[in-house]
């Protein structure tokens, strides 16, 4: 019994080891001219705000101009919109994928085909109003998708 516990103590360890080096590191802070601070391994303006977790592909900082809701206009224009934008369509292509094999695996019975059919219908109307809602968004506020 003490073996077994010194055993799970050992891989508790051996896995925060583990988990501690996969932590990335910050970036290396720019030498940046005195008016000017560092922001993300660049040199932003002073005035900048830098953003601490910016979204993946999106932007590092905003800038000085957008101030209150055209801060929040620049990071969900420049940012947040195409994250969410790609995980909807895949999870919508993956839905319908899903469909297709409850299809494939119905082995015909005809409830198991009908909630293939209903999964996949749905996952392909899905796809297209979120190919659209750019589109439709557009058409409802078109000063949500202005560039500052």
């Amino acid at each position: 019994m003490k073996r077994q516990i010194l055993q799970y103590r050992q891989v508790i360890v051996l896995a925060s080891v583990v988990v501690s080096l996969m932590i990335p590191l910050p970036p290396a802070s720019a030498q940046c001219p005195p008016d000017l601070q560092p922001c993300n391994g660049a040199c932003i303006d002073e005035k900048a705000l830098c953003l601490l977790e910016p979204v993946p592909g999106g932007p590092s900082f905003i800038p000085p101009s957008g101030i209150g809701l055209a801060a929040f206009y620049y990071y969900v224009n420049n940012g947040v919109w195409q994250w969410a934008f790609r995980m909807g369509v895949a999870i919508a292509v993956l839905n319908g994928t899903v469909g297709g094999f409850q299809i494939v695996l119905s082995n015909g019975d005809q409830g198991k085909m009908d909630a293939g059919k209903t999964r996949f219908i749905s996952s392909a109307i899905g796809l297209a109003v979120l190919l659209l809602s750019a589109t439709i968004l557009q058409f409802l506020n078109p000063v949500g998708f202005q560039a500052i």
